[in-house]
């Protein structure tokens, strides 16, 4: 199986890229939606977020993301607690997840984190997707109805695009036309299908 990281901030049109993908054959992991799962149902995992943060599952005993988050925003040493307590569970979840969909000709991991952690070892090639922060900002406060204050400290809080060119075996542009990403995204999908020896799994 030909997994293929699939990465970058907020607003930058990652799930438009892996939609795309689909459409054209690929298999598809995500990451967030891995995570999000866990955080009803895997009842280890929010055990120790409540022993570590105090507080932070709801009566029914899910996690209160929205709480969580309040906790760690803004605190770098808690952001990495957090990282570090959850991405084994996150790991092993998308590794299960990633095994279902064997039987595609390449299978996307989507994972805005896909650098931090285990998740780079699991793949070949990475795919980054960028956009020009105004775009960003734009799109962010418009998918989540947040303000742009609120967009623009998410956005600042991520890593910037020099991080992504640096580790990236491919980038894609997608600063507001559709055509061109699509017609971008069908030209790297056919050297992903096809293979040329960078980092393939």
């Amino acid at each position: 199986m030909k997994v293929i990281g699939l990465t970058g901030g907020s607003g930058t049109g990652k799930g438009t890229v892996a939609a795309r993908m689909r459409d054209l054959g690929a298999g598809w992991v995500d990451a967030d939606a891995v995570y999000h799962t866990l955080c009803r149902t895997n009842t280890e995992m929010l055990a120790a977020l409540d022993a570590a943060f105090g507080g932070v599952l709801t009566a029914e005993g899910a996690l209160d993301r929205p709480k969580l988050a309040q906790l760690v925003f803004a605190d770098p040493a808690k952001r990495a607690r957090l990282g570090a307590l959850t991405a084994p569970y996150i790991l092993r979840a998308s590794m299960d997840a990633l095994e279902a969909q064997r039987g595609h000709p390449i299978v996307l991991l989507d994972a805005p984190t896909l650098f931090d952690g285990d998740y780079r070892a699991l793949c070949g090639p990475v795919v980054g997707v960028l956009a020009d922060r105004e775009t960003r900002v734009r799109r962010v406060m418009a998918r989540d109805s947040i303000s742009e204050q609120a967009a623009r400290a998410r956005i600042d809080a991520q890593p910037d695009d020099g991080f992504f060119r640096a580790r990236c075996d491919y980038i894609l542009e997608n600063n507001g036309d559709l055509a061109a990403l699509w017609r971008d995204t069908d030209a790297l999908y056919a050297i992903l299908i096809k293979g040329d020896g960078k980092n393939d799994s």
